[in-house]
């Protein structure tokens, strides 16, 4: 079996590598590169002229990354013209063809500033490499297809999802994801139900920003993931619709169509998205315990349906003042139902002593609405004013059934004790902030402040079952409410120095108090916890860019890891009678401190060197109680360092095939602050491969697929290879509005997880997976208007090479 997914793996490798092997190119060409102040400009028509009449010689177009080789040409004179829709046409000077290629080097267009309304019709590359960020356009994969929002975040370049649902991020844990630049309200399964139920239908693209800058929340020890959902920005009455069918091990369907209206003055849109099916899981988990094995599998199959709608509204008054309302929700309901089987083996025995066997059926409810106000300021001198005000509210539901049934080592029963637990969830948050800049001392300097407030109220009711009755356990009950105040305000200055240097500094400032009180009728230490503390987030890059080839950043920074609020709660939530979670609300937050290298070439080709150390790190930890129970908690477990060497690859090697490599290889070191956990050191590997391909008849073609080796999760679990390959064809008609897509996605089922850990005095081998293996079938059909609205403002230097650096 180890054998076959060794086979697997290095098959998926192997066809990953094999795709982006190179071809030759021609001679005699003339080849450059086109930007404008926001970057690589793709699609632009090169035209290349003789010197002597202006007649054209030979044409070419650049390709997604900016870059152009027109081939064929023959000794002479020439010039060549640059023509694209929302920029002035442009001509080079005269040069000469000698028996040898000419290099124009960087061509910088600018924009047609008369432009207003223009028919747009381009195409953004899969990925694109900025110096602070990396983006996935979610809409230009067609491996995307049929998937929602937190299994997209598999198929991102350089993200890893562990078996906690953790994401990681060169080599690190400790995301903050966010959801059209504002931070997700949530946090653990919270946050993962919720994701689900956005669609990939709805998702524009998803930012991986490793090094945020101080106008960010410095939540996020190993950054932030962005995800950036769908605005229609063409004017008059557009939309989208998508419907789509997915077999795996079972069914899933999944629908979605969004509308828009857009005029001059105001921009009305709504979105509604839902998908349906039942999933599978399976883990497995044998754990030896004090001369006691305890072998347990479980699968379970859970009943899914998701809901997300919204609706919003920008009125532009004028060129300077814009005001925006947005309204959303979401809805998942789950009914699922597995079965543990744990089969006790003494050590000194060897042959199975006892069987438990727990049968869990249970129903879930999460739904959550939100509100945002905001107001924007913005004129021609570089003075900017947002503000936004959020409300929201999130309610969980969840009943829980366990019997558990124990038989003797000859399938005779011995004894049953049955439960039912009952566990609503409330979230209330209120937040506001604002946001100023304007160019000052010779830069730009951004000022703001935030306020949030969060109260989660968590009861636990715990039932004993005898013949068909409930009885409600009050020693077993409980109830837990957490609240938490943050106040934010931070200061960022940015500013170009002479000409090839750039600076950006950035101090953020933030309060913290929190209070978690838990009532029960077991009194305890853990009763009333309150914290105050106030911290500073320094930030900061330079970046040196000697000529359009070259491009050299330094970025630091310093972030907060806070437990999420699942985390700190003391109560206990059974699986089986021999196993439960348990929350820990003495957890500490811990403390990253990052900085990163990196070189650009022709602003595609990154190459970057990056070191976090972080303090108090936390992991969650399967720890003992009593002879024969295990509990799972969160513990500050050691200080973390990792380096990470990263390579980013986008590039093309014909214009037909198009092709993103990410690469990356880290070593981390766990040095142990718990005398139950054993300190590691681990290098891993890990690569991520995008092709693209255009053939004919439009049909277009896609295989992608990740690899890691050996990693470690949660600071504890040493994981085994694991990897996935995935592929995609589509086909366009009716003047490309009716798309029709088919994906398979972990078509060599490599992606199941294998691990071992070792706690104290337990020791721990488990492997598990989901229904990953799947075909999709998708069709989205694109009505309306297509008339795309110039744009409000335009981006000045300052604010391009502000990005760069990790700016605002």
């Amino acid at each position: 079996m180890r054998h076959s997914q060794i086979q697997k793996i290095s098959l998926v490798v192997f066809i990953m590598l094999l795709s982006t092997i190179s071809f030759s190119q021609g001679t005699y060409k003339v080849k450059g590169f086109i930007a404008s102040v926001d970057g690589p400009v793709p699609f632009v028509s090169v035209l290349v002229k003789n010197a002597a009449d202006s007649s054209v010689a030979r044409v070419g177009v650049t390709d997604t990354l900016g870059i152009f080789n027109v081939s064929g040409l023959k000794n002479g004179s020439f010039f060549t013209t640059y023509k694209m829709v929302g920029y002035k046409d442009q001509n080079s000077e005269v040069f000469e063809i000698n028996g040898a290629d000419v290099d124009l080097k960087e061509i910088q267009l600018a924009a047609d500033g008369e432009l207003d309304m223009v028919m747009v019709s381009q195409i953004r590359p899969v990925i694109e490499i900025h110096p602070d960020k990396t983006v996935f356009n979610v809409d230009n994969t067609i491996n995307a297809t049929g998937s929602n929002g937190f299994d997209l975040l598999r198929k991102a370049p350089g993200v890893i999802i562990d078996n906690s649902n953790n994401i990681i991020v060169e080599g690190k844990s400790g995301v903050q994801v966010y959801i059209d630049n504002k931070p997700a309200i949530l946090s653990g399964d919270d946050l993962i139900n919720f994701l689900r139920t956005l669609q990939a239908a709805d998702i524009d693209n998803i930012e991986i920003i490793t090094q945020p800058s101080s106008k960010y929340d410095a939540a996020g020890g190993a950054g932030i993931i962005n995800i950036i959902l769908k605005r229609d920005k063409n004017l008059g009455t557009n939309g989208t619709i998508t419907a789509g069918y997915a077999y795996g091990r079972n069914h899933h369907a999944n629908s979605s169509i969004s509308l828009n209206h857009r005029r001059k003055k105001l921009n009305v849109y709504t979105s509604y998205s839902n998908s349906f099916g039942k999933n599978y899981h399976f883990m497995n988990m044998e754990r030896d315990q004090y001369g006691v094995v305890y072998d347990s599998k479980t699968e379970s199959n859970n009943y899914t349906g998701a809901h997300n709608a919204k609706i919003g509204a920008d009125w532009f008054i004028n060129k300077r003042h814009t005001f925006g309302v947005l309204a959303s929700g979401n809805y998942f309901d789950a009914r699922g139902e597995g079965t543990t089987t744990t089969d006790i083996t003494p050590s000194n025995i060897g042959t199975v002593d006892q069987r438990l066997i727990a049968d869990n059926t249970g129903t879930g409810l999460n739904y959550q609405v939100a509100g945002n106000l905001n107001y924007r300021f913005a004129d021609t001198l570089g003075h900017e004013l947002t503000i936004d005000a959020d409300y929201a509210q999130y309610a969980r539901e969840s009943n829980n059934y366990q019997p558990n049934l124990y038989l003797d080592g000859n399938g005779d029963t011995l004894f049953e004790n049955n439960f039912r637990m009952l566990a609503p969830t409330n979230i209330q948050i209120i937040s506001a902030k604002a946001d100023y800049a304007q160019n000052l001392w010779g830069g730009k300097v951004s000022v703001g402040a935030k306020f949030s407030i969060v109260e989660t109220d968590n009861t636990f009711e715990f039932y004993d079952v005898f013949d068909g009755g409930d009885v409600l356990n009050v020693d077993r009950s409980n109830n837990f409410v957490y609240t938490e105040n943050i106040n934010a305000a931070y200061v960022n200055y940015a500013r170009k120095l002479k000409t090839k240097w750039n600076l950006q500094l950035g101090l953020r400032l933030e309060q913290t108090n929190s209070v978690g009180e838990l009532t029960s009728t077991q009194s305890s230490a853990d009763d009333y916890v309150e914290r105050h503390y106030l911290n500073l987030f320094p930030s900061g890059g330079l970046t040196y860019t000697p000529n359009y080839k070259h491009m050299w950043a330094v970025n630091f920074s310093k972030r907060i890891q806070r437990p999420n609020y699942q985390s700190l709660n003391p109560f206990v939530n059974q699986s089986t009678e021999l196993s439960f979670m348990k929350g820990n609300p003495f957890l500490q937050p811990a403390y990253a401190y990052n900085a990163k290298i990196s070189h650009t070439f022709k602003y595609r080709f990154t190459t970057s060197v990056s070191y976090s150390h972080t303090q108090d790190f936390f992991a969650q930890v399967t720890d003992t109680l009593g002879l024969d129970k295990a509990f799972l908690t969160t513990m500050n477990v050691a200080d973390q360092s990792t380096i990470n060497l990263g390579v980013s690859l986008p590039f093309s090697i014909k214009k037909w095939w198009s092709v993103y490599l990410s690469l990356n290889g880290s070593y981390s070191q766990y040095l142990a602050q718990d005398d139950k956990f054993q300190t590691i050191n681990q290098p891993t590997f890990s690569l991520y491969a995008q092709n693209s391909f255009l053939m004919k008849w439009g049909f277009k073609l896609e295989l992608s697929g990740w690899f890691s080796s050996p990693s470690v999760w949660g600071g504890t679990y040493l994981t085994k290879s694991m990897g996935s390959f995935d592929a995609a064809i589509e086909k366009k008609f009716m003047k490309d509005r009716l798309a029709l897509r088919i994906a398979g996605s972990d078509i060599f089922y490599t992606s199941p997880w294998k691990a071992e850990a070792t706690f104290g005095d337990v020791s721990f081998i488990g492997a598990g997976g989901y229904e990953s293996q799947r075909i999709t079938f998708s069709l989205t059909y694109n009505f309306g208007n297509r008339e795309a609205k110039g744009p409000r403002d335009r981006k000045t230097g300052l604010d391009d090479e502000d990005k760069r650096t990790g700016g605002n």
